[in-house]
């Protein structure tokens, strides 16, 4: 029997064509992410060099979502196209103006008011989360003297105070208790839309 090596026979090597990249996640489940995670959150907030984060408690907190690491310029830009979608009137303001306000839903989830805005030449974003319910009286606590302003028919009633102290949810309340009590049409003016009130 013979022995003799025999020649390696040649192999046709092809290199392994690269691995295609992950699609990203998509902005509705990371939002939908964003929520689960801290049930009482009050804001979103997407900002270049930084993963997604959280309000709550007024405490700003980073989440770890799986397939999504700390956002680069390309991330917040693509979020905020998906936030605004065809609104063209938005995307013209953040382009003319540096920031634009929309609001966004995701059915069955959460309603937001959105502020898209530039900075350092990419985009952050903060989402405000708007309760699914509209706010009465009740649930606010708010003093029974205020119920007079709904009753009011000349003159105008103003609502001020700083960021986050209630004046969308006390707004939302006076138009509740109109449309509750008052055959009559009501018509706000808002830039977004927050609160949805039915018939």
């Amino acid at each position: 029997m013979d022995q003799t090596p025999q020649p390696p026979k040649p192999t046709s090597a092809v290199p392994a064509a690269p691995a295609a990249p992950a699609e990203p996640v998509s902005t509705p489940t990371i939002i939908a992410s964003m929520l689960r995670a801290h049930p009482k959150t009050s804001d979103l907030i997407f900002s270049p060099g930084r993963a997604p984060q959280v309000e709550t408690g007024g405490q700003l907190i980073q989440l770890k979502i799986a397939g999504v690491g700390v956002l680069g310029s390309e991330d917040t830009a693509r979020i905020a196209a998906d936030l605004i979608g065809r609104n063209a009137h938005a995307l013209e303001k953040l382009k003319l103006e540096g920031s634009c306000d929309i609001s966004y839903s995701l059915p069955k989830l959460s309603r937001f008011r959105v502020n898209i805005f530039t900075q350092r030449g990419s985009c952050a974003i903060v989402m405000r989360v708007i309760a699914s319910n509209v706010p009465d009286f009740g649930s606010l606590h708010l003093p029974s003297q205020l119920t007079e302003a709904a009753e009011l028919r000349p003159g105008i009633v103003l609502v001020t105070g700083p960021t986050g102290s209630g004046k969308s949810s006390t707004l939302a309340a006076l138009v509740n208790k109109i449309n509750e009590e008052r055959a009559c049409h009501i018509i706000t003016i808002e830039d977004p839309i927050e609160f949805l009130h039915s018939h």
